[in-house]
């Protein structure tokens, strides 16, 4: 028995004997070899030691059954063969042969009593280890949970997109966040923005089936892996979870002792349904954006071929393509949205031309201003030129504005940017005036320029620094520039003009400002979007001209007491029809193309006025 037990032990469990019976066989050969020792010896008291001897040895097993076969062979042997074969037990004493299983007992007695140690040690150590287990359970749900709402967290979802791309089969992934909940936390707290994820984590749980994971990745993000769904099915969850989280919550109200207002303009503006109940609740309901990244089923041998390394790297695609969808769908108010590489700026490309953008700012390698002339009509001396940025990329070459300007605002590089352009674009006219040639130029400039209130500041340093008067310089701003912010825009152009600077209404028409802003805002200039000057001469008979519009523009211009600029001019019948109109000046190929400014046309330079156009001009004939 104890030589199966070994050779169990020896083979780790080839010979699959169920633990209790190897235990047990073990402790019967271990008592067997005992008593064979006591026997050889003629029953000599010291070989009995050696039943205690295999005390700790069977109490390595740390359990009952083993021990018990232990007790059980000292009693039953001592007393059966005590009986029959005295001297081979008690040689040593005659009293115990005449009371073999009164001395059989005395010595599982005494057996047992060495045990009680073994006994109280293994105890322990099985206390111990049920603690230690119900700790390490513990940290492991702490590791693989989130603390607040109990779901799955960012490591679990690791775990769980591994296995799913080690499958092959299709994955989904979701990205969901919660539209307006920063102004919950704003209005009623973070305790009620806390209760709120919960109640939306519970109600999400609903809307997600099995082998389906939600997960909360922080904040209010969350994400949900799909696997075995494709693109359209994943689409349909994120449909229905969308339904499933956009039902009204109530929340507690902390301002409830302090104010019982319910009318709309106490309401919180976090929800597009809210209402204080009498009671401190108030109710919510907020909106949620999806984001869906998909990955098609991949055949055995293929996704058999991944190492861990790279379905890391897939994963970590899977949830950067959902999160570029999910802005998408918040962008777009569609509430949902599958990831189109077609349409992803957040590409590693692109990230390496921001890096290289940058450089090029960090750098004495400025963007290049591309003057375009601006002129009067009937091809008198041109009013000024617009610094056009272009970026002389070292790999892709020259890059207009569509390619760079939108990433430059979005990594807030636009201040530097704008910075670079103005210093360029004041350096050219300081030459052009050292020359003799008084040539206005314009630039365009951000919104993120007019929300800054030391931006007039830092345009009238750079203006004594290149030594140019102020009036050589127009400032351009779009519609939407002024809509961001009106009352800080109206600050900053106020300042501008203080010191002399003109400003001007870009692409006109394209926005969506109030026409009081117009009146409110000291603007000097209007220039109508080339898109009016385009439908001045429709394709088709049956679309209407826009002359009556552009008409109304420039009135309206003059009337305010603005300069009106047409952009966009490059036919002598356009210019012709915008002369007939009362617009004061127009821009555009017309004159000249955009060109670098050691290319400019040294005929147009020379004609160039001796004053510096303002805001008024007469309307020409």
């Amino acid at each position: 028995m104890y030589l199966l037990a070994t050779a169990e032990q020896l083979t780790r469990g080839r010979l699959r004997i169920h633990r209790t019976l190897a235990s047990c066989a073990a402790a019967a050969g271990l008592m067997a070899c005992s008593s064979y020792l006591v026997s050889v010896s003629g029953g000599y008291i010291e070989a009995h030691f050696h039943f205690f001897v295999m005390v700790p040895v069977v109490a390595l097993y740390e359990a009952w059954a083993p021990f018990s076969v232990a007790i059980a062979w000292v009693l039953l042997e001592h007393g059966l063969v005590g009986t029959l074969w005295p001297h081979h037990v008690y040689g040593h004493n005659h009293e115990h042969m005449a009371h073999p299983w009164r001395f059989a007992g005395v010595h599982a007695g005494f057996f047992a009593a060495a045990c009680i140690g073994s006994l109280t040690a293994w105890t322990l150590a099985e206390r111990a280890r049920a603690i230690q287990a119900d700790l390490v359970e513990q940290l492991r749900h702490q590791t693989l949970h989130d603390d607040l709402t109990g779901l799955a967290n960012r490591t679990h979802l690791a775990q769980a997109m591994d296995t799913a791309l080690a499958s092959g089969a299709p994955v989904a992934v979701l990205a969901l966040d919660l539209d307006r909940f920063k102004e919950v936390n704003d209005t009623l707290g973070h305790s009620a923005g806390d209760e709120l994820l919960r109640a939306v984590s519970a109600r999400a749980a609903t809307g997600v089936e099995r082998p389906g994971l939600l997960v909360r990745l922080g904040g209010d993000e969350f994400a949900v892996l799909l696997p075995g769904l494709d693109a359209q099915e994943a689409l349909a969850v994120a449909q229905r979870l969308r339904v499933t989280i956009a039902r009204i919550t109530s929340l507690h109200n902390p301002s409830r002792g302090t104010s019982a207002d319910t009318s709309p303009d106490a309401v919180s503006p976090a929800a597009s349904t809210t209402a204080i109940s009498t009671a401190g609740m108030v109710a919510v309901s907020i909106d949620v954006s999806i984001g869906i990244a998909h990955r098609p089923a991949s055949p055995v041998e293929d996704s058999t071929t991944l190492s861990p390394a790279q379905r890391a790297r897939v994963a970590d695609e899977l949830l950067r393509e959902a999160d570029v969808a999910m802005y998408t769908a918040k962008r777009s108010g569609s509430g949902t949205a599958l990831y189109e590489a077609a349409t992803d700026s957040h590409t590693a490309c692109h990230l390496a031309t921001l890096t290289d953008f940058r450089r090029a700012l960090d750098a004495d390698d400025p963007d290049r201003g591309a003057p375009a002339a601006q002129g009067r009509h009937h091809r008198r001396p041109p009013a000024g030129v617009e610094a056009l940025a272009r970026w002389n990329h070292p790999v892709r070459g020259l890059l207009p504005p569509s390619e760079f300007l939108a990433m430059a605002t979005s990594a807030e590089l636009s201040a530097p940017f704008t910075a670079k352009v103005l210093t360029e674009a004041l350096f050219v006219c300081r030459s052009w005036l050292r020359r003799g040639h008084r040539v206005p130029v314009s630039v365009n400039i951000t919104a993120h320029c007019l929300m800054r209130p030391s931006f007039a500041f830092e345009v009238a340093e750079l203006l004594a620094r290149q030594r140019v008067p102020a009036d050589l310089l127009c400032l351009e701003i779009t519609e939407d520039t002024l809509v961001a912010d009106p009352v800080a825009a109206a600050q900053v152009l106020a300042a501008l003009k203080a010191t002399g600077v003109r400003t001007s209404i870009d692409d006109f028409g394209t926005g969506y400002s109030s026409l009081s802003y117009l009146r409110q805002l000291p603007v000097d200039e209007l220039k109508i979007d080339r898109s009016f000057v385009l439908g001045l001469f429709p394709r088709g008979s049956d679309e209407p001209a826009d002359d009556a519009l552009v008409a109304t523009i420039v009135d309206m211009g003059h009337r305010l007491g603005m300069h009106v600029v047409a952009e966009g001019v490059e036919r002598d019948d356009e210019l012709a029809v915008l002369a007939g109109l009362g617009c004061d000046s127009v821009q555009g190929y017309l004159y000249s193309p955009p060109v670098p400014a050691d290319r400019f046309p040294v005929e147009l330079l020379r004609t160039a006025p001796r004053t510096t156009p303002s805001a008024g001009y007469q309307v020409l004939a």
